[in-house]
């Protein structure tokens, strides 16, 4: 929850002031007796009207009511409209809400656009009770619709005791875990598993004085690698077990799953390899599909990611937005109506943009979208 209140409280400051007006409409939309605090009963009105879901429910009330007084306040409204809009899903397999990775249903996503989604516990154990069985992290399926690329056939893992990675740092033990999960449903893939073989076998035992000029890292995987020699030291320790002895082949894996589900460093100030939210510009994911401009959470808090890149969405924003303007787009509905198409779907207008303030330009957004994700 902590992770949810921190993103909505940076969108919230960092975004123009038609962003924070959105907020304050959602609130004082929720507060009937309009005394500035929600109650349970205004809560339960507002979201049995406005929302399908287990958000309904009144321990998710509570769970808002981050100082135990038993109303909520903005803050905790806000945090609440950024769940929503971000598409965060609820695990099928536990049934707990997910607020980081989680892996989506491939074909469900690409027919109707529902998140179909299991936690990466749940994934690891195989607690998957669905129809289909092709899931992707959100990181990688993000990245593949960004390039258009082929998807690798994908299929359930077999239940799999979770590994502890120990020795390991920890902002990289479950980066490791889900490059581990990407692999084991990409192994019935062979034109997957000869690349994965294919670099692992010509990079072997990769030290940092090569790390950068190495061809294999450059060629094999077939997409343009951009480490940022600002943190390559820092990136390749997150890698390595033993940074003396270099990296083995479990650290290879863990690096060609980095590339291909476009784990990006961050292109602010600090420079660092990104391992959980990333923030990026829309129109570079649109217009450049080689190299798009990345943003850390601090970087993006801090407002630097200068003029020309107005419209930033976090990745799991953007990745629901696709979702959406896939839907508008297999509805045949006209630009001009597709904001209203997903307000009578959602009731709640489900877009955080930075810098757009009309409903026409946000129709043209997701339009734009549709366009390239199809």
């Amino acid at each position: 929850m902590e992770e949810m209140r921190g993103l909505a409280e940076i969108y919230y400051n960092v975004g123009e002031e038609g962003i924070r007006n959105d907020a304050n409409k959602f609130f004082d939309s929720m507060d009937t007796k309009r005394d500035g605090k929600i109650s349970l009963y205004e809560y339960l009105g507002f979201m049995a009207l406005n929302h399908n879901g287990p958000l309904r429910q009144p321990q998710w009330f509570h769970k808002l009511d981050k100082e135990k007084k038993g109303f909520l306040k903005r803050e905790d409204v806000r945090t609440l409209y950024y769940m929503i809009n971000s598409g965060r899903p609820f695990c099928i397999g536990c049934g707990e809400f997910v607020g980081t990775v989680y892996f989506t249903c491939v074909k469900c996503f690409n027919v109707s656009c529902t998140l179909i989604s299991v936690c990466l516990e749940c994934y690891e154990a195989n607690r998957i009770h669905h129809q289909h069985n092709q899931f992707l992290d959100n990181f990688a399926l993000l990245e593949f619709k960004r390039t258009g690329s082929r998807l690798p056939a994908l299929k359930a893992p077999a239940r799999n005791p979770q590994d502890s990675h120990a020795g390991y740092p920890e902002n990289t033990k479950k980066l490791r875990r889900i490059a581990k999960a990407y692999l084991r449903s990409t192994s019935e893939d062979s034109e997957e598993q000869k690349k994965i073989k294919k670099f692992v076998d010509s990079v072997d035992r990769l030290r940092f004085q090569n790390f950068m000029k190495d061809k294999a890292c450059r060629g094999i995987l077939g997409t343009k690698l951009e480490l940022n020699s600002r943190d390559t030291d820092n990136f390749f320790k997150l890698l390595a077990k033993d940074p003396k002895k270099g990296l083995d082949k479990s650290d290879l894996k863990t690096f060609y799953y980095i590339v291909r589900s476009g784990r990006p460093f961050c292109g602010g100030d600090c420079g660092q390899f990104i391992t959980g939210t990333f923030f990026t510009c829309y129109e570079c994911f649109v217009a450049d599909q080689k190299k798009c401009f990345y943003l850390c959470r601090e970087c993006f808090k801090k407002g630097k990611f200068g003029k020309k890149h107005k419209l930033i969405l976090d990745n799991y924003t953007l990745l629901h937005a696709l979702g959406l303007a896939n839907q508008v787009k297999k509805k045949n509905t006209p630009s001009n109506n597709a904001i209203g198409q997903i307000n009578s779907a959602n009731n709640i207008l489900v877009q955080f943009v930075h810098g757009v303030k009309t409903a026409a330009a946000i129709a043209s957004l997701l339009t734009a979208i549709g366009c390239v994700i199809m």
